[in-house]
C-alpha cells in the first residue's frame, strides 16, 4: 500500500492500495493495479493456466552457506551475459511478460516498518534515526513524517485482510529495531513492541502466508546513532543481539530472514551523500568503514543462526543487496566493458562478493578506492 516514501514524504505513492493519509482511520482501497497483481497469482504469471509449465514444488529448507570460489576475473563473467543479450531486441527482453513461474513460486508483497508502522512513539516504542530526521523542520519539504503514516501499527487486522484478498503466499516485513530494543540494547525491551510482531506473524500464519522478516531497514535506535551508528565497530556486536533475540523469539514461526535492506544504499546514501538518516556526508571515507562494519555483522548474524537456531527452526538468513544493471554500450569496446563492469563491482560488487564468493572485496575496488581488509579469519566467515 501506499507510504511514507522517505525524502518524497507522501508526494510518490507505489502501492497497490491507496491511502487517504488525510483522514484518521487511514482508509485502504485497492487499486487497479492489486486486481491486476491478484490475477497474475491466480494464473501463477502473465499467460493462461494452460500455458503452465509444470515444476517441482520447492521444499526441504536447507543451510545457504556456499563454499569459497576464487575471486572475479577483471572484467568479470558480467561480459558473457552482455555479450549474449546485447543483440536482443526490445520485444525479446520482454519476453518474459508473457510467461510463467515454476510451481511453487512464492509471489508476495513486502513493506518496511517506518513506511507503514505509525505509532512512532505508542507504547513504548524509543526514538529513531528517521524520528529525529522527519521531526527538524526543513528536512522534507512540508515537513511530512512517518509519526502516523498508515497507521499499521493500530490497524493490524485491517492489514492482515488486504494480504488475504490480494491472495499473496508471502509478506515481507521489517521489525523496528526501537519498537523492540527503544534505546537499541536488549536491556531496555518493549514486550509491548515484541506483542505488536507476535501479533502480525500469528495472524500471516493462520492465513497461511509465510512472513519474511527484515532485521534491518535503516531506521537504527537514535540512542546507536548518538554512539556513532554504522561507523562504530561496536554496532556488530549490538545488531547481532538484536538478531539473536529475534530469532529466538519469532524463529519458531518466521523461516526466512533478511539482515539488512540495501546495505549500499546505508552506506553511500546514509553515509556518503547524507541524503538519507543519518545524512552524514563524508564520501571519502565513512561509506567504506560503514559497510565493512555492515558486512562483518550480516556475517556474524548468521552464524549466529546457523550455529544456534538454524537445527532446531530450518530457517534461512540472506542479505537484500541492490544496484543498477549497467551494460556497456558497445560490447566489442574494451574500455566500454571494464567501465560498466567496475561500476557493477563498486555497487553490487562491493556486498555480493564478500559474502557470496570468497570473502573479500573485489580486485576491481582494491585497486582503486580506500578500503578496508578483512583478516583471514574474517574472509573465512563472511565468505
Amino acid at each position: 500500500m501506499d507510504g511514507f516514501e522517505g525524502p518524497q514524504g507522501y508526494s510518490e505513492r507505489f502501492g497497490l492500495h491507496h491511502v487517504n493519509f488525510d483522514l484518521p482511520d487511514r482508509p485502504r482501497t485497492p487499486k487497479q493495479s492489486a486486481y491486476f497483481y491478484s490475477q497474475v497469482i491466480e494464473k501463477n504469471g502473465f499467460a493462461s493456466k494452460s500455458l503452465m509449465v509444470p515444476a517441482p514444488e520447492l521444499k526441504n529448507i536447507r543451510s545457504n552457506k556456499v563454499s569459497s570460489m576464487p575471486p572475479s576475473t577483471v572484467p568479470s563473467q558480467a561480459m558473457d551475459v552482455w555479450r549474449k543479450f546485447s543483440k536482443q531486441s526490445k520485444f525479446q527482453r520482454k519476453l518474459y511478460h508473457y510467461g510463467t513461474f515454476p510451481k511453487g513460486f512464492s509471489w508476495g508483497v513486502s513493506s518496511s516498518a517506518y513506511q507503514i508502522e505509525g505509532g512512532w512513539n505508542a507504547d513504548g516504542k524509543g526514538t529513531s534515526i528517521w524520528d529525529t530526521f522527519t521531526h527538524k523542520p526543513g528536512s522534507i519539504p512540508g515537513n511530512p513524517s512517518g509519526d502516523v503514516a498508515c497507521d499499521s501499527y493500530h490497524r493490524l487486522d485491517e492489514d492482515l485482510y488486504m494480504l488475504r484478498a490480494l491472495r499473496v503466499k508471502s509478506y515481507r516485513f521489517s521489525l523496528s529495531w526501537s519498537r523492540i530494543f527503544p534505546d537499541g540494547q536488549r536491556t531496555s525491551l518493549n514486550q509491548r513492541g515484541v506483542d505488536y510482531y507476535n501479533r502480525l506473524i500469528d495472524g500471516l500464519v493462520a492465513y497461511n502466508i509465510t512472513p519474511t522478516v527484515t532485521l534491518y531497514h535503516w531506521d537504527l535506535p537514535q540512542a546507536l546513532q548518538t554512539l556513532g551508528g554504522w561507523e562504530n565497530v561496536d554496532m556488530i556486536n549490538i545488531f547481532n543481539d538484536f538478531c539473536d533475540f529475534s530469532f529466538a523469539t519469532f524463529g519458531d514461526r518466521v523461516k526466512f530472514w533478511i539482515t539488512f535492506n540495501q546495505p549500499y544504499t546505508i552506506a553511500w546514501s546514509g553515509y556518503g551523500l547524507g541524503q538519507i538518516p543519518p545524512n552524514v556526508k563524508k564520501p571519502g571515507l565513512a561509506p567504506y568503514r560503514v559497510a565493512h562494519n555492515l558486512i562483518k555483522a550480516h556475517a556474524k548474524a548468521y552464524h549466529t543462526y546457523d550455529n544456534k537456531y538454524r537445527k532446531s527452526q530450518g530457517g534461512l538468513v540472506s542479505i537484500a543487496l541492490n544496484a543498477d544493471w549497467i551494460e556497456p554500450k558497445d560490447v566489442n569496446v574494451p574500455r566500454e566493458v571494464a567501465a560498466a563492469d567496475r561500476a557493477l563491482q563498486f555497487q553490487l560488487g562491493w556486498f555480493a562478493h564478500p559474502i557470496f564468493k570468497n570473502g573479500d572485496y573485489p580486485d576491481a575496488m582494491k585497486w582503486q578506492s580506500r578500503l578496508p581488509s578483512f583478516t583471514e579469519e574474517e574472509k573465512t566467515e563472511e565468505g
